[in-house]
């Protein structure tokens, strides 16, 4: 009986090693996820979900370990997943878009309700109005310092009060609060802790980044750089733009102090409709070259003889 043990577990732990081989072999993408608290029945939705285009495995950390030792002699890139195969993990091997995996999993999270001494996963913030308690219970929230009135016959918060910070631990009093109000704060959810996209590694958070969020950072960038090539006298496009600004801006500096006026009919009067838009859309930005006397005076005369302001 022991030796037909032996030989059912060997040949078990041979079938795992020749599978995760084979998925190591085929799939260019791996996502390791953390599977804390998750039950069976969430397990097998998302199993359900990702089947298609997707193999999700778990709890064979060991063997996984072995199987990863063998493929990073043939792909190097592998041996970054070791460090993760601890703990209760899974590993997602697909070929569809990581954000499409996390949208799966996200979709398939169950609310939870508080537990005394977790870790709080978000803010918890209640909110204002009605809560359908009788008002003998307004010394519970007295001693939480939460501001209360008798409305209808039932206690109401006066205004939205945050009783836990990301990362706090729950107490009793906020959690016996919570089961008063019925606040369901958390959830659990299978996460994204790593992801191996061909031999590239990245953290979730890199699939949060949208396209207006890059927009905005590159042209912070380019406007950093076009204040340090205006600072050093490199030449661009932005800083000759800077350059004719500051020398009109000193242009007026000059006329104000020694009172001159150019006139309508000097050199430097725009009789172009369209150079005069242009020059009138730059003088919306010289004003914060000139000192503040000459910006009231062009407010308030709206003429230089240039007809910037007019």
């Amino acid at each position: 009986f022991l030796k037909y043990n032996l030989m059912a577990n060997y040949k078990q732990k041979s079938f795992f090693f020749e599978k995760f081989n084979r998925l190591f072999s085929s799939f260019s993408k791996i996502i390791v996820v953390k599977i804390d608290n998750i039950g069976s029945n969430q397990l097998q939705k998302c199993r359900i979900a990702l089947r298609k285009t997707s193999v999700f495995v778990f709890g064979k950390n060991t063997i996984m370990k072995k199987v990863l030792k063998y493929q990073k002699q043939k792909n190097p890139a592998l041996e970054g997943l070791l460090p993760y195969l601890t703990g209760n993990i899974g590993l997602i091997f697909t070929k569809m878009d990581p954000d499409e995996v996390k949208k799966i999993l996200n979709d398939n999270k169950i609310p939870a309700q508080a537990k005394i001494g977790q870790a709080a996963q978000c803010d918890v913030t209640i909110p204002r109005g009605p809560t359908n308690l009788p008002p003998d219970g307004t010394s519970f929230f007295q001693a939480l310092n939460i501001p209360t009135k008798i409305e209808k016959g039932q206690i109401e918060i006066e205004n939205p009060v945050k009783i836990i910070v990301k990362g706090q631990v729950v107490g009793n009093s906020e959690f016996v609060l919570m089961q008063k109000l019925n606040i369901v704060p958390f959830s659990y959810e299978i996460q994204m802790i790593l992801i191996y996209d061909n031999e590239f590694y990245y953290e979730p958070f890199v699939l949060d980044i949208s396209e207006s969020y890059l927009k905005k950072r590159t042209e912070n960038i380019v406007l950093d750089l076009s204040k340090i090539s205006y600072e050093i006298g490199y030449p661009t496009i932005d800083f000759l733009k800077k350059s004719i600004k500051k020398t009109l801006a000193n242009l007026f500096r000059i006329c104000y102090s020694i009172n001159y006026d150019l006139g309508r009919h000097s050199v430097f009067n725009i009789q172009s409709e369209t150079n005069k838009n242009t020059m009138e859309e730059m003088s919306t930005n010289i004003k914060e070259f000139l000192p503040e006397e000459v910006s009231k005076i062009s407010n308030e005369s709206q003429d230089f003889g240039f007809g910037l302001f007019d």
